[in-house]
C-alpha cells in the first residue's frame, strides 16, 4: 500500500494531491463536506513563492488571466499623500508579480486540474479517528460511519479546526489574537478616487486606524475594502451573531468617520451602502508545536492545521502551497524506501518541520508589523509605549528578506535533508 490519504479538500489538500501526482505517488482526498461546498467569499494574494508552486503544478497559467497583478502595496495618509510603499512582488526581481483573485476562482482551478489528472476526491467522508499506525500496515483510520480505510500515510489538510491535529498534537487549539477584520466588496468605479492614477492596491492610515483595499478580479472592477479592530473573544455562536448584525459591522467602519479624508470616507460610504455583504473574520493562530507528525511518522499535518495565521499575513495560502510542494518532494525521495520508517522518514520530517517553522516564524514577524500599522493611532501608540510592539521592524523593507521569502530553494532544502540518508 503506497497510497497517501489526504484529509481535507481545501487549497492545501488539493495542492498536495497535485504535487504528489506530479511525482507519481498515488493519493486520495477525503472531504467531510458535500461536493460543491461553499468557499470563503474572500480574495487571496498569491505572492511570488506561491506563484512558483502553482506554476510547477500547472495551475498558474490557468489563473493568470483572472488575477489582478501587483508589485507593491501603497500606504497613504488621510490627506491621500503617499507615506510608504512595500514591495510584494516583481517579475524582474522574483520571477512573479503578486496575483490577487477570489479564493473560489483559485479553488475551482485546483479542482479542475485534479479531475483532469484523475485524482479522486471522496465527498461526505468525514475523518473520525486514527485506529492504528504501524510499519507493516501503514495507517488505518475511520471516516464517516466507522468505515475503515488503510493508507501508507495520512496527511491532515483539514484546516484550522483540524481533527487530525488532535492525533498528532492532542489539546492544541486555535488561539484568538484579539483582532477581527470586517470586509466587504464594492464596484471599484463607485468610489470617488482623487485620480485615475490613484493606487487601487493600498492602505489608508489615519487616526481611526486603517482601511485596506484590493481589487479581486483581473480588470480591477471589484474591490475588497477591509478594516481591522480590537475586539473581545466570543464563542462561535457569538461571532456568527456579530457577523449577522450588518448595522453593527457598518458602524465599525464608520467609527472616526469625521477624521478621515474624502477618499477614505468614500470607501466607507460605499462599503456601508453594500452592508449586507460585509463579512467578519476573527483572527486566530495555531501555537507553535514541536511536531507536525506522529511519533511513527505515518500521520502528519499541513497548512492551517499546522500553522494557521491571521489573513493580514498575506501568506496563509502561500505557506500552505509551500507545505504541499515541499512535503510531496520529500515523500518522493523517501517513500520508495520507507522501511524502516524511523530511520529515514522521521528524521527528514523533523528537518522539514524545522525549515517550515523558520519561515512561519518570519511570516508572523511580518504580520505583527502589518497589524501594528492597521491599529488606530491611540492603540498603536499604547502598544509602542508598553513594549508590546516595535514600529522599527518591518521585514518587507529588507530586500534580502524578500528574496528569502519570495524565492525559497525548496529543491535544495529537500536534497539537504534526504541525501545524507540515502
Amino acid at each position: 500500500m503506497t497510497e497517501v490519504a489526504i484529509i481535507g479538500a481545501g487549497v492545501a489538500g488539493t495542492a498536495l494531491a497535485l504535487a504528489l501526482d506530479r511525482h507519481g505517488i498515488p493519493c486520495r482526498i477525503y472531504e467531510a463536506r458535500a461536493e460543491g461546498f461553499d468557499v470563503l467569499a474572500s480574495g487571496v494574494s498569491i505572492t511570488p513563492n506561491g506563484c512558483r508552486v502553482l506554476d510547477a503544478l500547472g495551475v498558474l497559467p490557468r489563473i493568470a488571466s483572472r488575477s489582478y497583478k501587483v508589485s507593491a502595496m501603497t500606504y497613504k495618509n488621510a490627506r491621500d499623500e503617499t507615506t510608504d510603499v512595500s514591495i510584494v512582488g516583481s517579475e524582474a526581481r522574483y520571477g512573479y508579480a503578486t496575483h490577487r483573485m477570489y479564493r473560489k476562482a483559485l479553488f475551482d482551478e485546483l479542482k479542475a486540474v485534479l479531475a483532469e489528472r484523475g485524482v479522486c476526491t471522496e465527498y461526505g467522508a468525514r475523518f473520525e479517528r486514527v485506529v492504528r499506525e504501524s510499519a507493516d500496515e501503514g495507517v488505518v483510520f475511520e471516516v464517516s460511519g466507522g468505515r475503515a480505510v488503510r493508507a501508507a500515510l495520512l496527511v491532515g489538510a483539514d484546516g484550522i479546526w483540524s481533527s487530525v491535529r488532535q492525533y498528532v498534537a492532542p489539546g492544541v487549539l486555535p488561539e484568538y489574537v484579539g483582532t477581527v477584520c470586517a470586509y466587504g466588496h464594492v464596484p471599484t468605479a463607485s468610489v470617488r478616487w482623487p485620480s485615475e492614477a490613484y493606487e487601487r492596491y493600498g492602505t489608508i492610515q489615519g487616526r481611526p486606524g486603517s482601511l485596506f483595499f484590493s481589487p479581486e478580479v483581473a480588470d480591477g472592477s471589484d474591490l475588497m475594502i477591509g478594516k481591522q479592530f480590537v475586539y473581545p473573544a466570543r464563542d462561535r455562536a457569538g461571532w456568527e451573531a456579530l457577523e449577522a448584525d450588518k448595522e453593527q459591522l457598518a458602524a465599525f467602519y464608520r467609527e472616526g468617520y469625521e477624521d478621515w479624508g474624502p477618499t477614505a470616507q468614500s470607501l466607507i460610504d460605499q462599503v456601508c451602502a453594500h452592508k449586507d455583504g460585509i463579512l467578519l473574520w476573527p483572527y486566530h493562530r495555531i501555537p507553535k508545536m514541536e511536531r507536525w507528525s506522529s511519533t511513527m511518522g505515518r500521520v502528519m499535518i499541513v497548512g492551517d492545521a499546522a500553522h494557521a495565521m491571521p489573513p493580514s499575513s498575506g501568506q496563509g495560502v502561500n505557506q500552505a502551497l509551500e507545505d504541499a510542494y515541499s512535503l510531496a518532494l520529500l515523500l518522493s525521495k523517501t517513500l520508495p524506501n520507507m522501511a524502516p520508517v524511523s530511520d529515514r522518514l522521521n528524521p527528514a520530517l523533523n528537518l522539514w518541520r524545522a525549515w517550515r517553522q523558520d519561515r512561519i516564524d518570519a511570516v508572523f514577524a511580518m504580520t505583527n508589523a502589518t497589524n501594528l500599522k492597521r491599529l488606530p493611532e491611540e492603540e498603536r501608540q499604547k502598544q509602542l509605549a508598553n513594549g508590546k510592539a516595535n514600529d522599527k521592524v518591518d521585514p518587507l523593507k529588507d530586500e534580502e528578506w524578500r528574496k528569502w521569502m519570495f524565492q525559497p530553494d525548496i529543491e535544495g532544502e529537500v536534497d539537504r535533508w534526504v541525501q545524507p540518508r540515502c
